[in-house]
């Protein structure tokens, strides 16, 4: 299923044609102190008519300790809400009368469909707020795994593109995420379709990325350049050795 806040907020991996803006306030100290955020989960069960639960469906969303009352804040915090009902109405929408058809043509061998949003922080300091968040879809014989992800800069309360986390032109940044993909395609190339580094070239903007304390990391969706069994695409870039590209992330 697409991910409906990916389609909201559209925040994955497009780049600048220009140079980006200095993040942050200009001519302001910025905010550095860690933010405080508390994950909760949205549930849904979908029952049979004769009390069965044929689809289980959790959907965690994070919500950013506003105290000040921020106008910003308010807003993200109100659209990963919505996004968690958002996905579990999809997901009744999509799938309720084939799990219907499935539960009635197989009441003795039915299993239930499962559907999980799990949420997280993976970076949170220097005022950059990184949100992640990953799928597990599970019905029939069908098992398979996404990962959405969205990079805040809180100071200046704006989602922000790859080419602003790193310091470096656009063109360089695509350069650095192409590289990074087709290494990992010399290290498993069993995993990968024929014409991979075509079909990499051509996705670059399907790209989602997140921050950790130790990498930015690049994530492309299974089935795309690889084959669904392996999941996703990924690799890291770490702060370690690139501290160039990462100074506005790192404090420096």
């Amino acid at each position: 299923m697409k991910k409906l806040l990916a389609i909201v907020t559209v925040f994955s991996l497009v780049f600048l044609t220009g140079c980006a803006e200095e993040n942050g306030k200009s001519g302001e100290e910025r905010i550095t102190a860690p933010y405080s955020v508390e994950i909760e989960t949205a549930y849904r069960s979908y029952t049979a008519e004769d009390g069965m639960e044929l689809i289980y469906i959790s959907a965690e969303y994070p919500v950013i300790d506003n105290q000040d009352e921020n106008e910003d804040i308010d807003a993200l915090n109100e659209l990963y809400r919505q996004n968690a009902d958002d996905y579990i109405n999809a997901v009744i929408t999509d799938f309720g009368e084939r799990v219907n058809e499935a539960y009635k043509a197989d009441p003795e061998g039915f299993e239930e469909y499962l559907f999980h949003q799990q949420c997280s922080v993976t970076f949170n300091k220097n005022g950059y707020l990184s949100i992640k968040r990953d799928y597990t879809e599970e019905y029939e014989d069908f098992k398979g795994e996404e990962t959405y992800a969205d990079v805040y800069d809180m100071n200046a309360a704006r989602a922000l593109y790859a080419n602003e986390v790193i310091s470096a032109p656009a063109e360089d940044t695509m350069q650095i995420i192409f590289l990074g993909y087709t290494s990992v395609a010399e290290q498993f190339p069993e995993r990968f379709k024929e014409g991979y580094k075509d079909i990499i070239n051509s996705a670059l903007s399907e790209t989602e990325f997140y921050l950790t304390d130790t990498s930015m990391v690049f994530v492309m969706q299974p089935g795309i350049a690889t084959y669904p069994e392996y999941g996703c695409l990924m690799f890291e870039m770490p702060y370690k050795g690139n501290e160039a590209f990462f100074k506005n992330i790192l404090g420096e």
